[in-house]
Formats: C-alpha cells, structure tokens, sequence
C-alpha cells in the first residue's frame, strides 16, 4: 500500500518535502507538479536523491507558469535523471502517447473520465504504468482488470477561513481500507490544502490551523480558529489565539498524535513567537506525513 501525496511545488510545500525527505519513512511516493521556478525546486529533488527516497516529478504540468521547453534559472533536467526519481504525468488528450511507452513505470494522474476512457480505447496506457484515478464505480469499470490506485480531494474549502469555527473536528480518510477493499495499490490526495491552486494564495480573516491525527484507525483533521475574523489585520495576535486552542489539544492527544510539528507550536506557544503564515503551513505539512507514515505502518503490518 503506498501513498502518494499531490503536491505543487510552492514554496512552503518544497521546503516541507526537503525536511522530509531526509526522516524515516516507508511507502510514502510524494507527487510534484512544478508551478514556479524556484531554487527550493532542485533542492528538493537533491534532497530525495540524496536519501535514495522515490519522488514523482511532474512533467507536463497543468497549473501555474513552469514549462520544461522555457530556459529555466534553476533548471531541474538533469536532476530527473536519478533512479530514485519517478517521471509522472497528468493524463491529457494533448499528451503524445509515446512519452507513456518511453517510461513505462510512470504515474499518470488521471483528472477527467473522459481522457482516461480516451486513452483505455486507444490502448494508449502501458500496463506497467501506475494510474491515480477518482475513485468511482465507471473508473473502476474502465479500469477491470488492471491495478490502478485513488486520487480524492479529501480537503474541500469553505468559503471563509472562520467558517472552520463552526467545524472543530472533520473526518479526513480512511483510505487504506477503502484501498484494500478494491484491491487498489494505493492512494493518492492533495493533504490539507485542497485541489485548488491559486498563485497569489487568498487572504484570510482568520488564522487556521490544521492538524491531522489518528483515532480509530481513521484519519481525521481538527482545525483551531482565532477569535478575531473580523478584518485581515493582526494576524500575530490571531495566531496566538488560534495557537493557545491548538496546545490544549496537543496536551490531551496520545503518543501516536505526537510529531516534531506538535513540539515545535508548544515552543512557539511558550516563546510568543509568530514564524509567518509559510513556516506556520510548513510544519503542517510535515505534520500530516508524518502523521500518514503512521497511518501506513499500521495498516501495512
């Protein structure tokens, strides 16, 4: 059973995914879709090629302004080239077949029906290629035969960042039995941002920490929600009081919901300090594959 998690490589994402990449873990295959051309991009990928970790690199990426034809400044061609890194595509009807056939052990991201049935029609799809598709009964059907895993938006937005305060706690997944039920090799999602890119990112009137955690063998997210959500001034006082809900959870939760993110927001508790919105969404990201390691090690056994 492997997860794949969907990242695109924001700033704040690739810096998590460098953190991670040297930390022990099994059957973790993170997916980036490059957006921008950042330094933190091949670094990243150094990263895992440095600790022999698998990563899948996107190489048509559908979202954002990253085009491999484009002379970059911090190119990432050659860093490609490793064994540890994994070449993955997001299934269009624009993408030439022959880059399928070229690397047979792909993972191809499926995102509409109609491109998959396209592709399953033509004969288009290797059977060796690892397929992440919307876990539905017609995908299911299309796909009879050959092993494909799921790929789900676990993460919907509302409207407004306070709205969470009406939301305490909300199942996330149980992914792992879903997958073993369908006899899937896996499973994909985009954490706790949602499918949703946007390239400036959305102000808030509230500042909103997520955590995942573990109870009952399901994967669930609890969100801490400042008081004030009123304007989009005074994000280090929101902070603080968002982050005082979050310490009194961690101090009720058992060993499996602890992580290095869990230490690190009681120290910032007991410093009064604020990192920034990006350092702050960093370590939630860690959290939550660290938190999905678990997940995986207790369900892989």
């Amino acid at each position: 059973m492997i997860y794949y998690p969907y990242f695109r490589g924001r700033q704040f994402d690739l810096r998590a995914l460098t953190q991670f990449a040297g930390t022990e873990y099994a059957n973790i295959v993170p997916i980036i879709e490059p957006v921008k051309d950042l330094n933190a991009l091949p670094k990243t990928i150094k990263a895992f090629t440095a600790a022999n970790n698998p990563l899948a690199v996107i190489q048509n990426p559908q979202v954002g302004h990253y085009q491999y034809q484009v002379q970059q400044r911090y190119p990432i061609s050659d860093l490609l080239l490793a064994p540890n890194i994994v070449p993955a595509f997001v299934l269009t009807p624009l993408l030439p077949p022959e880059l399928l056939t070229a690397n047979p052990k792909a993972v191809v991201i499926v995102q509409h029906f109609d491109d998959l049935r396209l592709f399953v029609q033509r004969d288009w799809l290797p059977e060796t290629v690892t397929l992440l598709a919307a876990p539905e009964a017609r995908v299911r059907q299309l796909l009879r035969g050959r092993q494909f895993g799921h790929l789900f938006d676990h993460f919907p937005f509302p409207d407004h960042s306070a709205d969470f305060a009406d939301m305490t706690d909300s199942f996330y997944s149980t992914d792992a039995e879903f997958a073993r039920f369908y006899g899937e090799i896996g499973f994909s999602d985009y954490l706790t941002m949602g499918h949703t890119y946007s390239e400036q990112g959305h102000p808030s009137r509230a500042v909103t920490l997520h955590l995942t955690y573990l109870k009952d063998n399901q994967v669930r997210v609890h969100h801490f929600v400042s008081d004030q959500h009123d304007d989009f001034a005074h994000p280090k006082e929101k902070f603080f009081e968002a982050l005082t809900k979050t310490t009194a959870w961690i101090t009720r939760q058992p060993e499996v919901n602890l992580t290095p993110t869990t230490a690190r927001l009681q120290e910032l508790s007991t410093m009064r300090k604020f990192p920034g919105m990006g350092i702050l969404k960093q370590l939630m990201i860690t959290h939550h594959l660290e938190i999905m390691n678990r997940y995986l090690h207790q369900n892989n056994d």
